[in-house]
């Protein structure tokens, strides 16, 4: 599955689908989230000023009233990253600082062995200050009957398409518009057979997919497929751009591009990768 793709609706999940961070929370923690009214999103930058652009994935604030109850980082990561290990402790307490509540970094991996490297206690020095993410691994997830769990379980790569043909039962059951903000976000995500199968699936008499609504999805799914076949192509002409001139790359600012979908900035970027030697202030921007 193409990794742009499924970073980002993942997060997505977590923020839209209701009642899923504070499932994935009390399920690796044990600990019950703290009572609330309502969550926020709590600012990506956690008003970090450095010459280096840091910015997690997102950050959502649970509240009771007006008053923070608890800040969560939320971080995909699909491969080990040394750079974490310095990065996500100063996303920590950036929003802990700034939202003055307890905050816990939620970290979501796919593969088994990138969750084991994400849960190893960060040593902030001479092992006096630790910090220990919470890690949720999309292979490892055991969904039973929670539907925010079963969506997020769709984009492990073990997902079977048994497993796609229950959750598209189990969307039938919602209202539509609900469905269809969940049906969107697989469709667009999936890759491959997955795709094949929930693309099918939308179509089959068998389930609410073949009514007017859904059509007019999938014509949606595919526009959104061009735009962001469109995006990658952009982004991988950058990449070859860099290459051929001898500009190094980092991984980082490689996912960055990778999985950039505003073509407006790819083309800038675009134009700047013939003439730039700076590659990390280049993608900070």
């Amino acid at each position: 599955m193409a990794v742009g793709n499924r970073h980002e609706l993942v997060i997505e999940l977590v923020e839209e689908v209701p009642g899923l961070l504070e499932t994935l929370i009390e399920q690796s923690t044990g600990m019950e989230v703290p009572d609330h009214d309502t969550i926020i999103e709590g600012g990506e930058f956690a008003n970090i000023r450095v010459p280096i652009e840091l910015r997690a994935d997102s950050v959502r604030v649970f509240l009771r009233g007006n008053t923070p109850q608890l800040a969560v980082v939320v971080e995909m990561q699909h491969r080990e990253e040394k750079k974490k290990s310095f990065d996500w402790p100063c996303f920590l307490f950036n929003a802990r600082a700034e939202h003055r509540c307890p905050t816990i970094l939620l970290v979501i991996t796919v593969s088994a062995r990138t969750a084991k490297w994400a849960r190893r206690t960060i040593d902030g020095g001479l092992g006096q200050s630790l910090m220990r993410p919470v890690v949720i691994c999309l292979d490892e997830l055991e969904p039973g009957g929670d539907l925010g769990l079963r969506l997020l379980a769709a984009f492990a790569d073990s997902a079977s398409d048994e497993q796609l043909k229950r959750l598209s039962a189990s969307l039938a059951e919602l209202p539509v518009d609900r469905a269809e903000q969940y049906a969107g976000i697989l469709l667009t995500g999936l890759q491959g057979s997955a795709y094949e199968t929930w693309s099918e699936l939308m179509k089959s008499s068998e389930y609410m997919y073949q009514n007017a609504y859904a059509q007019e999805l999938l014509q949606k799914g595919e526009a959104r497929g061009e735009a962001r076949g469109e995006a990658r192509g952009k982004a991988r002409s950058i990449l070859l751009v860099l290459a051929q001139r001898g500009v190094e790359v980092p991984d980082r600012v490689r996912d960055k591009i990778m999985s950039c979908t505003d073509e407006a900035r790819l083309d800038h970027w675009l134009g700047q990768a013939v003439v730039t030697d700076d590659v990390e202030r280049l993608f900070s921007e």
